[in-house]
């Protein structure tokens, strides 16, 4: 059953939300396996072929949809990279928090680094934005 211009978004963005859901997971078991066991031992145990499925999956269902329409026409897209953003912003203000110690103001003024960090959080913001805002500003009086 081919679905028809009204349904293809919404089937679209089902097969991307299961992919992000699939790759999700992913992250979850690899962060967790290599806390607990290494990587050496991931490596050696796990099955290669499996673990490049859910990138494959992901990239490949990218792929299609941008074959079948315009990417922004689907709205998992555009959640996806408002969502890719504010994890972005997230893991480099934890990183920034993991390396700042005092040591580091003597090398930078307390106001730069505030303006950098009120950068990084604005850029959060915009991603949080794109995930939860409107998907064109313009709306139409006809």
């Amino acid at each position: 059953m081919i679905p028809g211009q009204k349904e293809e978004p919404f089937v679209l963005s089902v097969n991307i939300s299961l992919a992000v859901f699939c790759l999700a997971l992913w992250a979850g078991y690899l962060g967790y396996a290599t806390n607990t066991a290494g990587w050496a031992k991931v490596i050696k145990e796990a099955d290669a072929l499996l673990l490049l499925m859910p990138p494959y999956y992901m990239l490949m269902s990218l792929w299609v949809a941008r074959q079948r329409m315009p990417l922004c026409q689907i709205p998992a897209c555009r959640t996806l990279q408002g969502l890719a953003i504010m994890i972005g912003a997230y893991l480099f203000l934890a990183w920034l928090g993991n390396r700042v110690r005092i040591v580091f103001f003597s090398y930078l003024p307390i106001t730069v680094f505030l303006w950098l960090v009120a950068g990084v959080l604005a850029v959060g913001y915009v991603g949080y934005r794109r995930t939860v805002g409107t998907p064109n500003r313009r709306q139409s009086y006809d």
